[in-house]
């Protein structure tokens, strides 16, 4: 009698299916989204958002959906798998998300100083059940990817993940003057993307123990390329002689005289002229007070 059941429930499910033209292979409708969610000197991932459709009366099982990101001339570059069976429902569309893992540096090398966007190529091969009837499908789609707008946020910040590109090596006095000393700040820029930049600039104010002391810049632009993986740089200093005494005192009383640097960091790079506000600190040498007042 079960088996029966059984058999009769199959066979309206099946006479079903074929009213509703038989099982028809899920599609993906729309790319969602694609963004670069993490990017460290060797890896990088990118987050591609599918949108899969079913088309079908009943609801889909979809089994396996392997999803390839390849550059424009159609090289692989990077491989994501579905990591768990998705039921979708009948008539209906879920949003899947795959990570994309790939090398850094191929992919900073797609993007050139003449193209805005980098194009891509997203393709997949996918297995799909419906009422236990299996179907292979598979999709091909192109997409462009504004990853210059990414890139150039990592530049001018000197930091990603957490991990400062920009190090303060060493603060010297090097000319003392009547009513002007001239203070130069050593430091060391990582370039571990291998991006090619132009440091040319950085017009900051100097404050010291919060007053503000003097202005500065770069002492030499700093040209960068995917061989440059680090450069020592200069920003010199014209402090002014009253406001750095007043300051220093403040700060000795302390124990320590801090300084703070806030100014625009100004690179060229990916095409365009990149302009952001970039703030660092560090302490001045312990004997700026004896060497401005003797």
């Amino acid at each position: 009698m079960k088996n029966s059941i059984s058999i009769i429930t199959l066979g309206l499910a099946l006479i079903s299916l074929c009213s509703c033209k038989l099982f028809k292979s899920p599609t993906v409708t729309k790319i969602q989204d694609v963004k670069v969610v993490s990017i460290t000197p060797d890896k990088s991932t990118i987050k591609i958002s599918l949108m899969v459709s079913n088309p079908n009366c009943y609801k889909l099982k979809l089994d396996k959906l392997n999803v390839d990101l390849l550059n424009k001339n159609r090289a692989n570059v990077g491989t994501a798998s579905l990591q768990n069976v998705v039921e979708i429902p009948k008539k209906s569309a879920l949003c899947l998300d795959f990570n994309v893992e790939l090398e850094t540096r191929p992919v900073v090398k797609m993007v050139s100083s003449l193209d805005q966007k980098v194009q891509f190529f997203i393709t997949g091969k996918g297995y799909a059940k419906v009422l236990g009837i299996g179907k292979n499908f598979q999709f091909d789609e192109p997409y462009e990817l504004d990853l210059k707008e990414q890139l150039k946020n990592i530049i001018p910040k000197f930091s990603t993940n957490g991990q400062s590109l920009f190090k303060i090596m060493k603060t010297t006095v090097e000319k003392i003057g009547f009513g002007e000393t001239e203070l130069h700040i050593h430091f060391l820029i990582l370039n571990p993307y291998g991006l090619t930049f132009n440091f040319k600039g950085f017009p900051a104010e100097i404050y010291i123990s919060d007053k503000s002391a003097g202005i500065g810049n770069l002492k030499n632009q700093l040209q960068f390329n995917e061989n440059i993986f680090s450069q020592e740089g200069v920003m010199v200093f014209k402090l002014n002689n009253l406001k750095t005494i007043l300051g220093a005192v403040k700060g000795a009383v302390k124990g320590e005289i801090k300084y703070v640097v806030k100014g625009k960091v100004l690179i060229a790079a990916l095409g365009m002229e990149i302009n952001q506000p970039y703030t660092y600190q560090d302490y001045l040498p312990v004997n700026i007070l004896e060497m401005l007042l003797n």
